[in-house]
């Protein structure tokens, strides 16, 4: 009977965290403000890290934002197929979440 609970306690939990980002989403060591040739440039924020992602919404040049991570302190980021870098960040005025592309973001990290 106790292990059972302690399984279902667990499943739920593991549940919860990979279905929440607020739960498994943590901010690495990094943060960033978005930077573009223009100061009138808008800096698309997508789902996920590409250009064939949804767009979430956009940031603009000098906003700031927190880089995220899922394993802290190191900062979350994938590559697209053509070779960029996008990392996951949240806002922190309004607390989007999505992934912008490295060349957007003027990156200062505590290691620095």
């Amino acid at each position: 009977m106790k292990i059972s609970k302690i399984l279902i306690i667990s499943f739920i939990t593991l549940f919860l965290l990979k279905s929440s980002p607020a739960l498994s989403q943590q901010r690495s060591i990094c943060t960033a403000n978005l930077t573009a040739q223009s100061k009138n440039d808008r800096i698309t924020l997508r789902s996920k890290g590409g250009t064939n992602y949804k767009s979430k919404g956009y940031g603009l040049v000098g906003d700031f934002v927190y880089i995220l991570s899922t394993s802290p302190p190191e900062a979350e980021y994938t590559t697209d197929s053509q070779g960029y870098l996008w990392y996951h960040v949240q806002f922190q005025k309004n607390r989007a979440i999505g992934w912008i592309r490295q060349d957007f973001l003027r990156m200062k990290c505590a290691y620095d």
